[in-house]
């Protein structure tokens, strides 16, 4: 069967996101992408209104494909901070289902991804204000279960060492699918050593490593 066409605001939000991508916000007009998408300029009016609301659109669908979702989310009272057990596997699985989106071959299987992982990079260093309810939306979760989990790992640590480490948990994992080119110039380009399986497990033992109770935290 021949593949599924694109429908027509799903198309706008492509050819947007190949024109964000290679020139940003700044250098991206409307009729820059209705040209790119082969549609009328007023049909990006329609669906969208204007370039700020399409820049959201395109972050949204690019949220809602790619962001690492949280499996579980914390309960209101908390994790029970006598079940150590526990938070390392609820750890366990959120850093296998991150890796299971954020690897490689994972990642570059899916379409645009080049384009994907520029504006996501761009972006995220100084993210625009009006992106912050997404970016909390979809990821607030995520962070939020780390959090927790460390917290009953380490009680010892203050707020913003659980934030340190949390931030490095997710970004090493999310860094496997983002910064895979970069990484092939840096490490080579290697094969999977393993199942995404295997390859999620080194990860968890390098954090859970990291997470001793008798690791040393300045």
């Amino acid at each position: 069967m021949e593949p599924k066409a694109p429908d027509t605001r799903t198309l706008l939000l492509q050819a947007a996101l190949v024109c964000f991508a290679d020139h940003g916000f700044d250098g991206t007009s409307m009729r820059m992408i209705a040209e790119k998408a082969g549609r009328p300029l007023s049909l990006l009016s329609h669906y969208f209104g204007n370039k700020e609301g399409l820049y959201l659109e395109v972050f949204k669908h690019l949220f809602e494909s790619a962001a690492p979702r949280a499996l579980q989310t914390v309960p209101p009272e908390g994790l029970d901070p006598r079940n150590p057990q526990k938070a390392i596997c609820l750890l366990r699985e959120q850093i296998h289902f991150m890796y299971q989106e954020a690897a490689p071959d994972a990642a570059w299987a899916k379409p645009f991804q080049d384009h994907r992982a520029r504006l996501w990079m761009s972006e995220f260093r100084s993210p625009r204000l009006s992106l912050h309810p997404f970016i909390h939306q979809y990821l607030s979760p995520t962070a939020d279960l780390i959090a927790a989990c460390i917290r009953v790992l380490r009680p010892d640590l203050s707020a913003a060492q659980v934030a340190f480490l949390g931030t490095t948990i997710m970004g090493q994992v999310s860094g496997h699918g983002t910064m895979s080119g970069l990484n092939r110039v840096l490490w080579g380009d290697h094969p999977p050593f393993g199942s995404h399986f295997q390859e999620a497990e080194l990860l968890v033992d390098f954090c859970l490593h990291g997470l001793r109770a008798d690791a040393p935290i300045a």
